[in-house]
Formats: C-alpha cells, sequence, structure tokens
C-alpha cells in the first residue's frame, strides 16, 4: 500500500502541536490535524499505528534537539 505524503506531514504537525506548552492531549492533536488537513481518518489511523511511535519519537528528538 503506497502511503499518502500527507501522512508524514501530518506527523510533523503533530509532533510540533505536541511540544507546545499549551499543548491538548494527542488523541484531540491527532482529531484536529486529521480534520484540519482532510485526512482520510482510517488510513492514518492504521499509519500512526504501524508507523507512528517509531516516526513520532525520531520527530520530537529533532525538534527539541533544534530547539523547535
Amino acid at each position: 500500500m503506497e502511503v499518502d505524503p500527507a501522512f508524514h506531514r501530518a506527523i510533523l504537525k503533530i509532533a510540533l502541536e505536541l511540544k507546545k506548552p499549551e499543548a491538548t492531549s494527542y488523541d484531540e492533536i491527532v482529531e484536529r490535524t486529521i480534520r484540519a488537513m482532510k485526512l482520510d481518518p482510517v488510513g492514518f489511523r492504521r499509519y500512526l499505528g504501524e508507523n507512528g511511535a517509531r516516526n513520532m519519537s525520531l520527530l520530537l528528538a529533532t525538534a527539541r534537539a533544534l530547539g523547535v
């Protein structure tokens, strides 16, 4: 299955939102991102389940290292 390139951008958006001091819950940020980016919710959640934890950890580590 080919991954929608928007999924990668959504992961980055979620990671950056989670980094904010006023961040809400992970689930709320994911829901808001799905709606805002008009993503396929089933496909994106499947992608998160398969790759999200690994990708999110890498993105958060990168954001912290860069001081984002």
